[in-house]
């Protein structure tokens, strides 16, 4: 097919897994993945296009660069499993948005499909750790892997339970001692 083509194309979502994956009997591996359908020369910022089910109609296509890897030894993507407490699990949630690239909380309620982006303002401003399929949202949103939420979710049922900012209660002996 060339590029000059007509008819549909459709491009593969980044970062998906494939779902219901089976094999046929010539030994072929076969998926469902997301795709998008692209009017227009694909790969082309401005004259793309890509059909957007909510309105109904092709859009400007609006491609997203993808977050690149740090340099080997750099380090710089926050380690969630450094959390210590509520607070610091919340402080490298903010670090991790901004490694990201900082992209805003409609952007990223955009990204995972939920209406509302003040979820996300209100968990980065808590004091609480937030819910466990807001977590899963907030990596997803920021084009994390798989392999990166796993971290967050092994920091996020270490800190499970504990109270924000208050501080621990040491027993005391009692009076007849």
């Amino acid at each position: 097919m060339t590029a000059e083509a007509s008819g549909p194309r459709y491009i593969v979502k980044s970062d998906v897994e494939p779902r219901s994956i089976r094999v046929d009997e010539d030994g072929n591996l076969w998926g469902e993945v997301p795709v998008i359908l692209v009017q227009g020369p694909i790969g082309s910022d401005k004259d793309a296009r890509v059909w957007s089910p909510q309105e109904r109609e092709f859009v400007s296509a609006k491609f997203t660069p993808e977050v690149p890897d740090d340099l080997p030894g750099a380090g710089m993507k926050p380690d969630p499993l450094k959390a210590t407490s509520v607070s610091e699990f919340i402080e490298l949630m903010n670090r991790y948005r901004r490694w990201a690239g900082s992209p805003s909380y409609r952007v990223m309620a955009d990204r995972v499909g939920v209406r509302s982006s003040s979820r996300f303002c209100e968990a980065l401003k808590s004091d609480r750790l937030p819910t466990f399929s807001l977590l899963n949202a907030f990596v997803v949103s920021l084009e994390g892997t798989s392999a990166d939420f796993q971290r967050w979710a092994a920091a996020w049922r270490a800190l499970d339970g504990q109270t924000p900012a208050r501080p621990r209660r040491l027993p005391l002996p009692s009076a007849e001692e």
